[in-house]
């Protein structure tokens, strides 16, 4: 080597045996073939010796690691105190000693500045001080240990803590101990390499969420804007919730009543859409009726019209599917229909059909007349094609328990039944029965039989009544309406019997 590379620093390879050296280079004997370095360090750890001659036949390996120029400021960087244990240290490099010691209390009297457990010594060493106790004590424990062995005798909780923490001095060891947290302390290691306080390492844990909630993002935001330029104030708009059923676009507003009748008792009735329909006297209806009668529409299509709605009026009240169905035909539903002479009868028997044709149990009772309504026998005829049951004979009824009785008694125009036999024989049992019944077309004085639901017919008449009133579609023309006087628009939407509520 050149003595122009005198005072570089150099890293030399001497193999495992002998290890790598770094320091810097003092003089090169080119004679003995032997380089003499400074500052030296043997795998990363300060020698003893100030200098060191190594032979050129035991080095494998050199670089410089920096040259003269700047290896002045490389070698008077301060050192970092290493943090390894006095066994670690003299594993590795046993000729070498760490710049880092451990000195007892009664070494400090000639040491000048102590400053956060650490203190400066003439040599340019940094000592760290031990975890501060009672001298007295130490020295009293360091000269009973050295007696004979004695047997273990009872201690106090405080001599016990002395007596480990002496014995962890004495036995440090290169693997780093846990934290004690027993009784709220630390272990003497964990004092020794960093001297912090125990209140560092039981410190809270940081609640997020309890500072997340201290900002107030709205606040801030409306900060902002309104720091802003007028110009840039955003247009707040008040957004309109809309249910699942509205319309979003706008339309025009829904005009409520949109049936108008010349004359009216009174009473107005209110759908379940908010829709209202006035109720009509029973000239008017008649009115409409034949009106529609003439224009081809027959008593027969109406009656079959009536009978079909109160039979799906009926099957939903049963239970409609969860009744109705094949897994449950043990249980099919037994329904009485009584039918007097009449036009309301006839309606009675269609329903009966209808019923039959879905597998209800049907009993149709129709008294025995010498001469009987037209459109009554044809209805019985159509009947008689079904599963259902005919009967004239009160005696002949159901004696237990029925599901729902169907009132097709009453008529508007023949009300002296009432005072007949058999009229009072089918009041009085159905009384007894207790089955929830349902009205078709009940006159406007009420009736004897009381019922819990009453079927009205195209428009609802005033009827006396506290049951609840439901409305049936016979799908008449407008111009039928507009012929007898009435302004008509259909009410029933999406359905054909609908319900209604007095105003």
């Amino acid at each position: 080597m050149s003595h122009s590379w005198i005072g570089s620093v150099v890293s030399l390879d001497c193999g495992e045996t002998l290890g790598t050296y770094q320091g810097q280079v003092r003089s090169v004997d080119n004679f003995s073939q032997a380089l003499t370095i400074c500052n030296a360090f043997r795998n990363g750890l300060k020698c003893e010796v100030s200098t060191l001659t190594i032979n050129a036949q035991d080095i494998k390996d050199l670089k410089i690691l920096q040259p003269s120029i700047k290896a002045h400021d490389l070698v008077n960087k301060p050192k970092t105190p290493s943090k390894l244990s006095k066994e670690t240290e003299k594993s590795i490099n046993p000729g070498c000693r760490s710049p880092v010691k451990v000195v007892q209390p009664d070494d400090l009297s000639g040491y000048s500045h102590q400053h956060n457990g650490y203190s400066s010594t003439n040599n340019g060493y940094v000592t760290r001080l031990t975890p501060t106790r009672d001298v007295a004590h130490d020295n009293h424990y360091n000269g009973s240990r050295n007696n004979a062995r004695q047997t273990p005798t009872k201690e106090s909780d405080q001599s016990k803590r002395r007596n480990s923490f002496s014995e962890s001095k004495g036995r440090k060891s290169s693997t780093p101990r846990k934290i004690d947290s027993t009784n709220g302390r630390k272990s003497a290691p964990r004092e020794d390499c960093f001297s912090a306080p125990v209140e560092s390492f039981l410190a809270k844990e940081f609640d997020f969420e309890k500072n997340l909630a201290l900002f107030d993002k709205r606040a801030v935001f409306e900060e902002i804007e309104n720091g802003g330029p007028d110009v840039m104030k955003p247009v707040e708009k008040k957004a309109v919730k809309y249910r699942c059923d509205e319309n979003v676009l706008k339309t025009k507003p829904a005009v409520l009543k949109q049936i108008k009748v010349p004359t009216s008792p009174g009473i107005e009735y209110v759908t379940d859409s908010g829709l209202v329909v006035p109720s009509v006297t029973y000239s008017l209806r008649s009115k409409v009726l034949s009106t529609a009668q003439g224009y081809g529409y027959s008593l027969e299509r109406q009656v079959e019209m009536v009978g079909r709605s109160a039979s799906e009026m009926v099957l939903q009240l049963l239970g409609g599917s969860s009744r109705l169905n094949p897994q449950n035909d043990h249980q099919l539903p037994t329904v009485v229909v009584l039918c007097g002479p009449h036009v309301q009868g006839a309606e009675g028997i269609s329903c009966g059909r209808h019923l039959s044709n879905h597998n209800v149990k049907t009993i149709v009772y129709v008294p025995n007349f010498v001469k009987m309504n037209a459109d009554l026998e044809k209805e019985l005829v159509l009947y008689d094609l079904c599963d259902g049951k005919t009967t004239s004979s009160t005696k002949e009824l159901p004696a237990g328990p029925v599901d729902m009785i169907v009132n097709a008694l009453d008529s508007h125009e023949h009300s002296h039944f009432m005072d007949q036999n058999w009229y009072k024989t089918l009041t009085k049992w159905t009384n007894n029965k207790k089955a929830p019944c349902i009205a078709i077309d009940p006159p406007t004085e009420g009736s004897v039989i009381e019922a819990k639901w009453s079927l009205a017919v195209c428009l609802p008449l005033s009827v006396k009544t506290s049951s609840q009133v439901y409305l049936c579609d016979l799908g008449l023309p407008k111009k039928v309406f507009m012929e007898a006087g009435v302004t008509y628009v259909s009410p029933f939407s999406h359905k054909f019997v609908i319900a209604l509520h007095q105003r």
